[in-house]
């Protein structure tokens, strides 16, 4: 059972659909679907018979990720994540590594509130725990896990990415987020 749909705006670029792969690849337990001509109720009801928490859409701007909304099975918008930036995993010359398992969210300790609660609503989204660190150690003994890793950016930005926990690779995608909101608060 996925703990999350992903899947694309209707009409979309290939560069959109390159970014929800990757995005599907680093987070297991995870469906990717093509959109097609589905409505937001055929994708609600799609929620509800895969008993996921939400449907992740990517829409765009010029080509690009520009939105990522999360919708419920009663078609309502829980959040929605503002992208200035988005990476493919070939554009960091990530490793194609195979990934069973992302082990946490991680922040650093010192991290603004605004990258703590975007950790905050990713860990709940995602049904995982959010970590303050002091500084991130990606290496463990496990295989074929990640981490989620936010850091600050300059210019109140936060700097979302994925790293690999045998050999602390960053295994993308690179998103650079500019403002979210979720149900329970206004834009960040």
């Amino acid at each position: 059972m996925p703990i999350l749909l992903i899947t694309t705006s209707r009409k979309t670029s290939n560069r959109v659909r390159s970014f929800a792969r990757d995005l599907w690849t680093v987070l297991p337990n995870t469906e990717r679907f093509n959109r097609g001509g589905q409505g937001l109720s055929e994708i609600a009801a799609r929620v509800r018979q895969t008993g996921a928490h939400a449907a992740l859409i990517i829409s765009m701007w010029k080509g690009n990720p520009s939105i990522l909304s999360f919708t419920s099975s009663s078609e309502e918008e829980l959040a929605s994540i503002k992208v200035e930036m988005a990476m493919l995993r070939r554009e960091v010359n990530a490793a194609k590594k195979k990934i069973n398992r992302v082990i946490g969210v991680f922040v650093e300790s010192n991290s603004s509130e605004k990258t703590r609660a975007l950790g905050e609503m990713l860990a709940s989204f995602l049904g995982l725990e959010l970590a303050e660190v002091i500084h991130l150690d990606t290496t463990t003994h496990e295989p074929n896990q990640s981490l989620i890793w936010l850091q600050d950016a300059p210019s109140g930005k936060i700097l979302w990415t994925h790293y690999h926990t045998t050999d602390g690779a960053e295994i993308g995608p690179r998103i650079r987020v500019t403002s979210f909101r979720s149900g329970e608060t206004d834009e960040l």
